[in-house]
Protein backbone atom coordinates (compact mmCIF):
# COMPACT_ATOMS: atom_id res chain seq x y z
CA UNK A 1 0.00 0.00 0.00
CA UNK A 2 1.25 3.46 -0.93
CA UNK A 3 1.26 6.20 1.69
CA UNK A 4 0.44 9.82 0.91
CA UNK A 5 0.08 12.90 3.06
CA UNK A 6 -2.70 15.48 3.17
CA UNK A 7 -4.50 17.70 3.20
CA UNK A 8 -2.65 20.90 2.44
CA UNK A 9 -5.32 23.61 2.58
CA UNK A 10 -3.08 26.71 2.47
CA UNK A 11 -5.46 28.43 4.88
CA UNK A 12 -4.77 31.83 6.38
CA UNK A 13 -6.70 31.52 9.62
CA UNK A 14 -7.28 34.00 12.41
CA UNK A 15 -4.89 31.98 14.58
CA UNK A 16 -2.24 31.56 11.89
CA UNK A 17 -2.52 34.34 9.28
CA UNK A 18 -0.19 34.22 6.28
CA UNK A 19 0.12 35.87 2.88
CA UNK A 20 -0.24 33.84 -0.33
CA UNK A 21 3.51 33.96 -1.18
CA UNK A 22 4.28 32.51 2.25
CA UNK A 23 1.65 29.79 1.89
CA UNK A 24 3.00 28.75 -1.51
CA UNK A 25 6.54 28.72 -0.14
CA UNK A 26 5.40 26.47 2.72
CA UNK A 27 3.66 24.16 0.26
CA UNK A 28 6.82 23.79 -1.82
CA UNK A 29 8.96 23.23 1.27
CA UNK A 30 6.57 20.61 2.62
CA UNK A 31 6.43 18.91 -0.79
CA UNK A 32 10.20 18.68 -0.93
CA UNK A 33 10.30 17.28 2.61
CA UNK A 34 7.62 14.68 1.79
CA UNK A 35 9.61 13.63 -1.27
CA UNK A 36 12.88 13.35 0.67
CA UNK A 37 11.15 11.26 3.34
CA UNK A 38 9.92 8.71 0.81
CA UNK A 39 6.18 9.40 0.72
CA UNK A 40 4.24 8.55 -2.42
CA UNK A 41 2.18 11.72 -2.63
CA UNK A 42 1.02 15.00 -1.13
CA UNK A 43 -2.62 16.07 -1.49
CA UNK A 44 -4.16 19.54 -1.79
CA UNK A 45 -7.72 20.53 -0.86
CA UNK A 46 -10.13 22.96 -2.53
CA UNK A 47 -12.86 25.23 -1.21
CA UNK A 48 -14.23 28.69 -2.04
CA UNK A 49 -15.81 31.78 -0.49
CA UNK A 50 -14.57 31.58 3.09
CA UNK A 51 -12.45 34.05 5.01
CA UNK A 52 -9.36 31.80 5.27
CA UNK A 53 -8.76 31.31 1.53
CA UNK A 54 -8.60 27.50 1.52
CA UNK A 55 -6.78 26.79 -1.78
CA UNK A 56 -9.24 28.18 -4.32
CA UNK A 57 -6.98 27.13 -7.23
CA UNK A 58 -5.85 23.54 -6.51
CA UNK A 59 -4.37 22.92 -9.95
CA UNK A 60 -2.19 26.02 -9.62
CA UNK A 61 -1.06 24.85 -6.18
CA UNK A 62 -0.44 21.35 -7.53
CA UNK A 63 1.66 22.79 -10.35
CA UNK A 64 3.78 24.67 -7.81
CA UNK A 65 4.37 21.53 -5.73
CA UNK A 66 5.13 19.41 -8.81
CA UNK A 67 7.62 21.98 -10.10
CA UNK A 68 9.45 21.89 -6.76
CA UNK A 69 9.84 18.09 -6.80
CA UNK A 70 10.92 15.36 -9.20
CA UNK A 71 9.43 12.06 -7.97
CA UNK A 72 6.61 13.00 -5.58
CA UNK A 73 3.06 12.57 -6.82
CA UNK A 74 0.72 15.46 -6.04
CA UNK A 75 -3.01 14.93 -5.69
CA UNK A 76 -6.13 17.03 -5.44
CA UNK A 77 -8.27 16.10 -2.49
CA UNK A 78 -10.76 17.07 -3.68
CA UNK A 79 -11.00 19.02 -6.98
CA UNK A 80 -14.61 20.23 -7.27
CA UNK A 81 -14.88 19.16 -10.88
CA UNK A 82 -18.57 20.01 -11.54
CA UNK A 83 -17.84 23.70 -10.95
CA UNK A 84 -15.72 23.92 -14.11
CA UNK A 85 -16.30 23.83 -17.85
CA UNK A 86 -15.28 20.31 -18.82
CA UNK A 87 -13.23 20.97 -21.96
CA UNK A 88 -11.27 23.83 -20.40
CA UNK A 89 -10.41 21.85 -17.28
CA UNK A 90 -9.53 18.79 -19.39
CA UNK A 91 -6.98 20.88 -21.28
CA UNK A 92 -5.44 22.11 -18.02
CA UNK A 93 -5.29 18.62 -16.52
CA UNK A 94 -3.69 17.06 -19.59
CA UNK A 95 -1.04 19.79 -19.73
CA UNK A 96 -0.18 19.38 -16.05
CA UNK A 97 -0.18 15.59 -16.39
CA UNK A 98 2.27 15.80 -19.30
CA UNK A 99 4.56 18.45 -17.81
CA UNK A 100 4.79 16.61 -14.48
CA UNK A 101 5.78 13.33 -16.07
CA UNK A 102 2.54 11.67 -14.96
CA UNK A 103 2.81 12.63 -11.28
CA UNK A 104 -0.59 14.32 -10.94
CA UNK A 105 -3.25 12.33 -9.05
CA UNK A 106 -6.66 13.80 -9.86
CA UNK A 107 -9.02 13.43 -6.92
CA UNK A 108 -12.51 14.75 -7.69
CA UNK A 109 -15.69 15.30 -5.74
CA UNK A 110 -19.13 16.87 -5.92
CA UNK A 111 -18.74 19.16 -2.94
CA UNK A 112 -21.63 20.00 -0.66
CA UNK A 113 -21.70 23.77 -0.02
CA UNK A 114 -24.48 25.60 -1.83
CA UNK A 115 -22.53 28.88 -1.66
CA UNK A 116 -19.75 27.43 -3.80
CA UNK A 117 -22.15 26.43 -6.57
CA UNK A 118 -24.00 29.73 -6.25
CA UNK A 119 -20.72 31.61 -6.54
CA UNK A 120 -19.89 29.81 -9.77
CA UNK A 121 -23.40 30.19 -11.15
CA UNK A 122 -23.96 26.42 -11.29
CA UNK A 123 -27.01 24.66 -9.92
CA UNK A 124 -26.30 21.92 -7.38
CA UNK A 125 -29.12 19.92 -8.95
CA UNK A 126 -27.00 19.20 -12.03
CA UNK A 127 -23.71 18.50 -10.28
CA UNK A 128 -23.99 14.73 -10.72
CA UNK A 129 -24.61 15.07 -14.46
CA UNK A 130 -21.75 17.54 -14.78
CA UNK A 131 -19.44 15.18 -12.89
CA UNK A 132 -20.34 12.25 -15.15
CA UNK A 133 -19.87 14.33 -18.28
CA UNK A 134 -16.47 15.63 -17.14
CA UNK A 135 -15.19 12.20 -16.12
CA UNK A 136 -16.40 10.65 -19.38
CA UNK A 137 -14.58 13.40 -21.29
CA UNK A 138 -11.37 12.68 -19.38
CA UNK A 139 -11.82 8.95 -19.99
CA UNK A 140 -11.98 9.62 -23.73
CA UNK A 141 -8.51 11.16 -23.49
CA UNK A 142 -7.01 7.94 -22.14
CA UNK A 143 -3.42 8.17 -20.95
CA UNK A 144 -3.25 11.84 -21.89
CA UNK A 145 -5.27 12.63 -18.74
CA UNK A 146 -4.21 11.95 -15.14
CA UNK A 147 -5.71 9.02 -13.22
CA UNK A 148 -8.89 10.03 -11.40
CA UNK A 149 -9.99 9.25 -7.86
CA UNK A 150 -13.66 9.80 -7.01
CA UNK A 151 -14.04 11.06 -3.47
CA UNK A 152 -16.98 10.18 -1.28
CA UNK A 153 -18.93 7.45 0.43
CA UNK A 154 -22.41 7.89 -1.03
CA UNK A 155 -23.63 5.05 -3.22
CA UNK A 156 -23.55 7.29 -6.31
CA UNK A 157 -19.86 8.12 -5.80
CA UNK A 158 -18.87 4.50 -5.12
CA UNK A 159 -20.79 3.22 -8.13
CA UNK A 160 -19.47 6.03 -10.34
CA UNK A 161 -15.87 5.05 -9.57
CA UNK A 162 -16.53 1.37 -10.22
CA UNK A 163 -18.64 1.88 -13.34
CA UNK A 164 -15.97 4.08 -14.96
CA UNK A 165 -13.03 1.99 -13.77
CA UNK A 166 -11.47 4.83 -11.77
CA UNK A 167 -10.29 5.05 -8.18
CA UNK A 168 -12.48 5.59 -5.13
CA UNK A 169 -11.12 7.78 -2.32
CA UNK A 170 -13.03 6.94 0.86
CA UNK A 171 -13.33 9.49 3.69
CA UNK A 172 -11.47 9.46 6.96
CA UNK A 173 -14.36 8.86 9.33
CA UNK A 174 -15.52 5.49 7.98
CA UNK A 175 -15.58 2.65 10.45
CA UNK A 176 -14.05 -0.72 9.41
CA UNK A 177 -17.40 -2.31 8.50
CA UNK A 178 -18.41 0.73 6.43
CA UNK A 179 -15.06 0.65 4.67
CA UNK A 180 -15.44 -3.02 3.73
CA UNK A 181 -18.97 -2.47 2.40
CA UNK A 182 -17.87 0.50 0.27
CA UNK A 183 -14.97 -1.48 -1.20
CA UNK A 184 -17.28 -4.41 -2.00
CA UNK A 185 -19.79 -2.08 -3.70
CA UNK A 186 -17.08 -0.37 -5.76
CA UNK A 187 -15.67 -3.69 -6.92
CA UNK A 188 -19.13 -5.05 -7.74
CA UNK A 189 -19.87 -2.00 -9.89
CA UNK A 190 -16.52 -2.39 -11.64
CA UNK A 191 -17.13 -6.11 -12.26
CA UNK A 192 -20.53 -5.36 -13.77
CA UNK A 193 -18.89 -2.89 -16.16
CA UNK A 194 -15.99 -5.20 -17.01
CA UNK A 195 -13.51 -2.85 -15.35
CA UNK A 196 -11.27 -2.62 -12.30
CA UNK A 197 -11.33 0.00 -9.55
CA UNK A 198 -8.49 1.37 -7.41
CA UNK A 199 -9.12 1.73 -3.67
CA UNK A 200 -7.87 4.71 -1.67
CA UNK A 201 -8.75 5.93 1.80
CA UNK A 202 -8.01 9.05 3.81
CA UNK A 203 -7.35 8.88 7.53
CA UNK A 204 -6.87 11.62 10.08
CA UNK A 205 -3.52 10.71 11.57
CA UNK A 206 -0.70 11.82 13.81
CA UNK A 207 2.43 9.94 14.83
CA UNK A 208 3.27 10.37 18.50
CA UNK A 209 6.18 9.31 20.69
CA UNK A 210 3.85 7.00 22.60
CA UNK A 211 3.23 9.38 25.49
CA UNK A 212 -0.21 10.30 26.78
CA UNK A 213 0.81 13.96 26.53
CA UNK A 214 1.40 13.82 22.78
CA UNK A 215 -1.69 11.70 22.19
CA UNK A 216 -3.91 14.12 24.09
CA UNK A 217 -2.35 17.09 22.29
CA UNK A 218 -3.00 15.52 18.87
CA UNK A 219 -6.60 14.65 19.74
CA UNK A 220 -7.19 18.18 21.01
CA UNK A 221 -5.67 19.68 17.84
CA UNK A 222 -7.87 17.45 15.67
CA UNK A 223 -10.85 18.53 17.73
CA UNK A 224 -10.17 22.21 17.09
CA UNK A 225 -9.88 21.55 13.35
CA UNK A 226 -13.02 19.41 13.29
CA UNK A 227 -15.03 21.96 15.25
CA UNK A 228 -14.15 24.80 12.88
CA UNK A 229 -14.46 22.71 9.72
CA UNK A 230 -17.66 20.87 10.58
CA UNK A 231 -19.19 23.83 12.36
CA UNK A 232 -18.73 26.30 9.53
CA UNK A 233 -18.74 24.05 6.46
CA UNK A 234 -20.26 20.66 6.90
CA UNK A 235 -24.06 20.26 6.97
CA UNK A 236 -25.24 18.04 9.81
CA UNK A 237 -28.77 16.85 9.03
CA UNK A 238 -29.19 19.80 6.71
CA UNK A 239 -27.98 22.50 9.11
CA UNK A 240 -24.56 24.09 9.72
CA UNK A 241 -22.76 22.39 12.56
CA UNK A 242 -22.62 25.50 14.73
CA UNK A 243 -26.44 25.52 14.72
CA UNK A 244 -26.51 21.92 15.97
CA UNK A 245 -24.08 21.71 18.93
CA UNK A 246 -24.97 18.15 19.89
CA UNK A 247 -24.51 16.88 16.34
CA UNK A 248 -21.26 18.82 16.05
CA UNK A 249 -19.87 17.24 19.21
CA UNK A 250 -20.88 13.84 17.85
CA UNK A 251 -19.02 14.53 14.61
CA UNK A 252 -15.93 15.51 16.60
CA UNK A 253 -16.07 12.28 18.60
CA UNK A 254 -16.44 10.29 15.38
CA UNK A 255 -13.40 12.02 13.87
CA UNK A 256 -11.31 11.26 16.96
CA UNK A 257 -12.54 7.66 17.26
CA UNK A 258 -11.69 6.82 13.63
CA UNK A 259 -8.37 8.71 13.53
CA UNK A 260 -5.00 6.97 13.55
CA UNK A 261 -3.26 8.72 16.45
CA UNK A 262 -0.53 6.92 18.32
CA UNK A 263 3.01 5.53 18.21
CA UNK A 264 4.58 3.89 15.18
CA UNK A 265 3.58 0.33 16.05
CA UNK A 266 -0.08 1.35 16.34
CA UNK A 267 -0.03 3.13 12.97
CA UNK A 268 1.65 0.12 11.33
CA UNK A 269 -1.00 -2.28 12.66
CA UNK A 270 -3.87 -0.02 11.54
CA UNK A 271 -2.39 0.58 8.09
CA UNK A 272 -1.79 -3.15 7.64
CA UNK A 273 -5.47 -3.70 8.44
CA UNK A 274 -6.46 -1.15 5.79
CA UNK A 275 -4.25 -2.91 3.25
CA UNK A 276 -5.81 -6.25 4.15
CA UNK A 277 -9.25 -4.70 3.59
CA UNK A 278 -8.19 -3.77 0.05
CA UNK A 279 -6.79 -0.24 0.28
CA UNK A 280 -4.03 0.41 -2.25
CA UNK A 281 -3.37 4.01 -1.16
CA UNK A 282 -3.80 5.66 2.22
CA UNK A 283 -3.57 9.44 2.53
CA UNK A 284 -2.68 10.32 6.11
CA UNK A 285 -4.51 13.57 6.87
CA UNK A 286 -2.16 15.56 9.11
CA UNK A 287 -4.11 18.55 10.36
CA UNK A 288 -2.40 21.55 11.88
CA UNK A 289 -2.35 24.58 9.60
CA UNK A 290 0.35 26.99 10.69
CA UNK A 291 2.12 24.47 12.94
CA UNK A 292 4.97 23.53 10.65
CA UNK A 293 7.51 22.27 13.25
CA UNK A 294 5.01 19.82 14.75
CA UNK A 295 3.79 18.67 11.34
CA UNK A 296 7.33 18.17 10.06
CA UNK A 297 8.14 16.18 13.18
CA UNK A 298 5.14 13.90 12.58
CA UNK A 299 6.11 13.45 8.91
CA UNK A 300 9.64 12.49 9.89
CA UNK A 301 8.49 10.04 12.55
CA UNK A 302 6.15 8.32 10.09
CA UNK A 303 8.94 8.10 7.51
CA UNK A 304 11.49 6.66 9.92
CA UNK A 305 9.28 4.38 12.00
CA UNK A 306 6.21 3.48 9.93
CA UNK A 307 7.09 3.40 6.23
CA UNK A 308 9.90 0.79 6.56
CA UNK A 309 7.48 -1.63 8.22
CA UNK A 310 5.05 -1.18 5.34
CA UNK A 311 7.64 -1.86 2.67
CA UNK A 312 7.89 1.80 1.69
CA UNK A 313 11.22 2.85 0.20
CA UNK A 314 12.60 5.80 2.17
CA UNK A 315 14.67 8.17 0.04
CA UNK A 316 18.22 8.89 1.09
Amino acid sequence: MKIGLGLWTMRSTAAFPAAWPTLYEQLRTDSQLAESLGFHSLWIAEHHFWYDGWTPAPLVAAASALAATSTLHVGTGIHLLPLYERDAVATQLCALHRLSGGRLEHGVGLGYRASEYDGYGVSRRVRGKRMDAALERLAELGNAAPPAWVGGFAAAAVQRAGRLGLGIMLPSTLKPDQLRVAIQEARAAADDAGRTVRIGVMKYAWATDGSDRQHDWAVEMLGRFTREYSGAWFPLKGRPGFESPELLEGQMRRSADTALIGPAEYLVAELDALADAGAELCVLHLVGDGRLPERHEAMTRISESVLPSLGQAVAA
